[in-house]
């Protein structure tokens, strides 16, 4: 269990294949679990960060590059 949130955004075809390819450059530890958790969905994204309640942590590239597209969007936390 960790932090969980959903990142609302309205994205293009172009746009949601463009962060699978982010998503899938992320280095990650071999057999390590690692500490975020990220999933393209219909929304937008599903983050869960399983040691920091910062939604961003580990994610600054895809933020740097929701922000310079200028694609709007909105975290909330998913509270269950």
């Amino acid at each position: 269990m960790g932090f969980e949130f959903r990142v609302t955004a309205s994205l293009a075809p172009e746009q949601r294949q463009h962060i699978a390819q982010l998503l899938a450059a992320r280095p990650q530890a071999p057999g390590a679990m690692p500490d975020t958790d990220v999933r393209l969905t219909e929304a937008g994204l599903y983050i869960c960060q399983y040691l920091r309640p910062e939604p961003w942590h580990g994610l600054e590239a895809l933020r740097a590059w929701f922000d310079t597209q200028g694609v709007r969007y909105t975290v909330g936390e998913i509270d269950d």
